[in-house]
């Protein structure tokens, strides 16, 4: 079965990726110490004692979302990393579909990378074999149910739709202890058409946009390199041409376009944005969460409103654009979602295109910076 690192989803979320990145590119992650990259980056990195190094404990954590690399006694930036310190250079569904397609089984991010063997690919497994799913119109699967067909099939993650179809709907005996894999499935699911709870991933696809995307999805090969960390170097070189096979539109689900969305214009994040806010089963869970029919924003009572009309409200997401929802144990995490009604979410939306050429930036920095922003709309609309 497929290694990962346990116990670290706080560390696997985007927007945390995007700090540890933004600090990996200007420091030496194998000098600094542990109050320095808290403070940049506002995790923790235990245990906080005099002389000790992050690099000692989450060396495999930076190395398997192919940010840092030993060199040495150094560490180096890998080529992704620098893509991802730049704000809206990379989006959550580009870089967790290149990390579908680039891990391997061995990973020369852990011990046992040997190159002479076959890799076997599962996190590109497991997101073929849930939009094979989508696309027979079995929207969730059970996590345990993709840790136990990778087990059972032995496909190495390359094999066509037809091979999936034949494993679509078969049941496979469980496998247990396989915390490790089954945290590696809720990192996926930050991309904008996924969402989790405890125990299964939907996929919110038209059928028609999840064969289309499975189609697009191949392994990053090439001639493997002996050393684990060089292989890293190597493959996230590959990233650009990677990405460029595949397209991010789902013009079957998400009907709108991004002007009547209110952006003025539809660059990548603004897309990825709104296929969130679109996502129906985070929408879904988030309103059976908080069932308040009052508008964030401007405070109107839609029921009041339109009593002839349910659940007339969006939901608009507090991260940055190019940002997918967060993930932990227990799911997808609705904290950084608000309700706001069409009108205003819309002119949220517009808020966010004028601050953004105003202040010259393709997207925020990060979470406080977005929540900020949103709440800098809110007094202006208030003030009017």
């Amino acid at each position: 079965m497929w290694n990962w690192d346990q116990g670290r989803l706080d560390y696997f979320q985007f927007d945390e990726l995007r700090k540890i990145a933004k600090f990996a590119v200007k420091h030496d992650l194998k000098a600094v110490d542990v109050d320095d990259m808290s403070k940049a980056t506002g995790l923790p990195f235990l245990p906080n004692k005099p002389g000790y190094k992050p690099w000692r404990n989450y060396s495999r954590t930076f190395k398997l979302m192919m940010l840092a690399t030993s060199s040495g006694t150094s560490s180096k930036p890998t080529p992704l990393a620098k893509l991802l310190a730049e704000d809206g250079k990379i989006t959550t569904d580009e870089f967790f579909h290149f990390l579908a397609e680039a891990t391997t089984d061995p990973s020369p991010a852990l011990s046992g990378w040997d190159n002479t063997v076959a890799p076997r690919y599962p996190l590109l497994f497991a997101l073929k074999y849930v939009l094979t799913r989508a696309n027979e119109g079995l929207l969730t699967t059970d996590i345990s149910a993709i840790v136990a067909a990778y087990a059972a099939s032995g496909f190495v993650g390359d094999e066509d739709q037809t091979a999936y179809l034949g494993i679509a709907r078969k049941a496979y005996a469980p496998i247990q202890g396989q915390r490790q894999a089954n945290e590696s499935i809720r990192v996926l699911s930050q991309i904008s058409y996924l969402s989790t709870n405890r125990t299964s991933v939907t996929v919110s696809l038209d059928e028609k946009d999840s064969l289309e995307l499975f189609e697009q999805l191949s392994p990053v090969g090439g001639t493997r390199l002996a050393d684990g960390d060089a292989e890293i170097q190597r493959i996230t070189a590959l990233y650009g041409n990677a990405i460029a096979d595949l397209v991010f539109e789902y013009p079957n689900t998400v009907l709108s376009d991004t002007e009547e969305a209110g952006f003025v214009e539809g660059g990548r994040v603004q897309k990825t944005h709104l296929t969130i806010e679109r996502n129906a089963k985070i929408r879904q869970a988030f309103f059976v969460a908080n069932p308040s029919p009052v508008c964030d924003f401007c405070g109107t009572n839609t029921e009041e409103s339109y009593p002839w009309a349910t659940r007339i409200l969006d939901i608009h997401h507090l991260l940055p654009l190019c940002s997918g929802a967060r993930t932990n144990a227990k799911g997808t995490i609705l904290d950084d979602l608000v309700a706001n009604c069409p009108t205003c979410h819309r002119a949220v939306h517009r808020y966010y295109d004028m601050w953004m050429k105003k202040n010259k930036k393709k997207d925020f920095e990060d979470a406080g910076q977005a929540r900020a922003v949103y709440g800098e709309a809110k007094k202006a609309y208030e003030g009017t």
